[in-house]
């Protein structure tokens, strides 16, 4: 019972970094442990909330130190994140119209439907192969000449290659993300990079796609994306990429200078198969925190 109380701190704990408090299939989903049925879980959590450290209230759970306001902020965020989720849809059909788009992720506070006024759209976008670095480049033009580079509802933070869907990088922060991602364009690919993470699993054992709630997603290829990678076809497309790709490290290591190559590379990841751009360092800060809390409860991770 002790050793689940822990685990079940450490899930709350994490989470406590968004002031986001769990409902209890959700704190089994996301639980490091996976020993027990949902129905017996169900049955210690309820005994727990007696103790010191957990609290609870109208079925959501949360940590010592935290009001019940928590819970009232999460259900707002949550009637925010429905007007947001409209935006992401009016994005989306402008992204899949890109050449060589092949699939339209959402990820970030969104993905949790946790947003408030300050919240960003922050979209993942997967190309075709040798195509990341194109898409991208239009995709950023697009939104300094035509949304004057405002990312509100066109945060494009992070690219991947349909043909290298497994991320390099494991922990909990990417586990996370990757575990509340949300397709918004072409589902069978979506399913594709999930099955690709499933290493998400050493993190949350219980975690089960078939119980996410997904929203509506779009199937169909656009005829205007067809038509403008054919016009590439007529170009060195290749060589383009690789180019574009090399003058992306040089604006980065200009742009930042105060990082060394290593941690430069880590934010703002730079291959032909990803593109990544972390501004602030947010995983290792997310990271750095957690840890620090665990501390603060006495919990070793």
């Amino acid at each position: 019972m002790k050793h689940l109380h822990n685990e079940v701190l450490k899930t709350l704990l994490y989470y406590d970094i968004w002031h986001y408090p769990l409902t209890a299939r959700e704190l089994f989903a996301f639980l490091p442990v996976n020993s027990i049925s949902l129905l017996e879980f169900n049955k210690r959590l309820r005994e727990m909330v007696v103790g010191r450290y957990i609290l609870e209230h109208d079925d959501y759970y949360f940590v010592r130190g935290k009001s019940r306001s928590v819970v009232s902020q999460r259900v707002a965020k949550a009637h925010h994140a429905r007007k947001l989720w409209r935006m992401a849809r009016i994005s989306m059909h402008i992204i899949k119209r890109f050449p060589f788009v092949r699939a339209v992720f959402v990820s970030g506070e969104l993905s949790k439907n946790a947003t408030n006024h300050m919240s960003d759209v922050d979209f993942f976008i997967v190309t075709a192969p040798n195509r990341l670095w194109i898409t991208r480049s239009l995709l950023i033009m697009f939104k300094k000449l035509f949304l004057l580079n405002k990312k509100k509802y066109f945060c494009l933070n992070y690219f991947a290659t349909s043909d290298h869907l497994q991320l390099d990088d494991q922990n909990i922060f990417l586990a996370s993300e990757i575990a509340h991602l949300k397709p918004l364009y072409n589902s069978a690919l979506f399913f594709e990079y999930m099955i690709a993470n499933m290493w998400i699993i050493t993190y949350f054992p219980n975690f089960d796609l078939q119980y996410a709630v997904l929203p509506k997603v779009s199937e169909r290829r656009s005829i205007l994306q067809k038509i403008t990678e054919a016009a590439f076809s007529l170009l060195p497309a290749d060589k383009l990429d690789d180019y574009l790709l090399k003058t992306m490290e040089k604006i980065w290591a200009k742009r930042y200078p105060e990082y060394d190559d290593v941690t430069r590379e880590k934010i703002f990841r730079s291959t032909k198969t990803e593109s990544r751009a972390y501004v602030g360092n947010c995983e290792a800060k997310v990271l750095a925190l957690y840890e620090q809390k665990l501390r603060e409860f006495g919990i070793r991770q």
